[in-house]
């Protein structure tokens, strides 16, 4: 699994759905920090770190979505 480095602002795609996504960051502990939504996403209040994103499944598929690394520098 490749990271995606990002300094201060992280980019989530809209994702072409009548229901909205749901998606959060995690940190290393697998602890939720925060809430994502579609589009810009300031990070600048995190600490420098690996975080995880996690997208919750949509309503008509009850299947889990990929979580991606995310490396927030400074």
């Amino acid at each position: 699994m490749s990271a995606t480095v990002i300094r201060s602002v992280l980019l989530l795609a809209e994702r072409p759905s009548s229901s909205p996504s749901v998606s959060y960051l995690l940190d290393i502990s697998g602890r939720q920090v925060m809430d994502l939504l579609p589009g810009p996403n300031d990070v600048r209040a995190l600490a420098p770190g690996v975080y995880f994103v996690r997208e919750e499944p949509q309503a008509v598929s009850h299947k889990p979505q990929a979580v991606r690394k995310v490396v927030v520098t400074r």
